[in-house]
């Protein structure tokens, strides 16, 4: 082969390797309290439970399950950084607003982390549910019923997202008859919105890819 097409591929080569490993998307390296919802952020007069809220460091990391092993390899799996939860509750009830409202906004070393913790397995069974409205690079929207202690049923409706590094989460709990689905997803889009905000772009910076 001609010396000087050997030379040129080489360099496209060469150049391919090199672009690979340009940056991609900007990672998130803020705190997760920066984007938490704030009760001005609901829909209802609500108040935040200060004693059931706040951060969530990897040492008190509990995904449903009362074996530190799990967690830990949860951790390793995923590159969980630290998180933050909001825990709200109805100040009037009413009988279209959930009564309770939980927000999480979870922070990880890469996208590929968030990913990984959007998809973890947990030990509820919970009903998938399908949605036109998508939030974040991916998102999973689901549902669970149980029994309050006067046996009502209530429902726990949960929309998982990620963005970037980041995971965000909102489940509403309401009984049955006063359960929406447009509720949690409202709440959620209103996260997404903190998670896109132009003045966050202050707390990234790019995330170096290899292929």
């Amino acid at each position: 082969m001609n010396k000087r097409i050997v030379l040129f591929l080489s360099a496209l080569f060469s150049l391919a390797l090199s672009s690979c490993s340009q940056t991609s998307e900007p990672l998130y390296n803020g705190s997760p309290e920066a984007l938490i919802c704030q009760e001005a952020d609901l829909p209802g007069e609500y108040i935040l439970l200060e004693d059931l809220s706040g951060a969530r460091p990897n040492e008190e990391l509990s995904i449903d399950t009362e074996n530190p092993a799990e967690s830990e390899q949860y951790i390793e799996a995923t590159g969980r950084l630290e998180g933050w939860e909001n825990r709200f509750m109805l100040v009037v009830p009413t009988q279209t607003l959930p009564g309770f409202v939980l927000c999480e906004v979870v922070k990880f070393g890469s996208s590929e982390g968030a990913n990984t913790a959007l998809n973890w397995p947990v030990n509820e069974t919970r009903e998938v549910l399908e949605v036109e409205r998508q939030l974040g690079d991916a998102m999973t929207f689901t549902k669970i019923s149980f029994k309050a202690p006067d046996d009502s049923t209530w429902i726990d409706y949960r929309v998982e997202f990620t963005y970037r590094n980041l995971l965000g989460a909102v489940s509403t709990y309401a009984p049955e008859n006063i359960a929406s689905q447009d509720y949690v997803l409202e709440i959620a889009e209103t996260l997404m919105n903190n998670f896109t905000d132009p003045s966050l772009m202050d707390h990234q910076t790019p995330e170096s890819t290899e292929d």
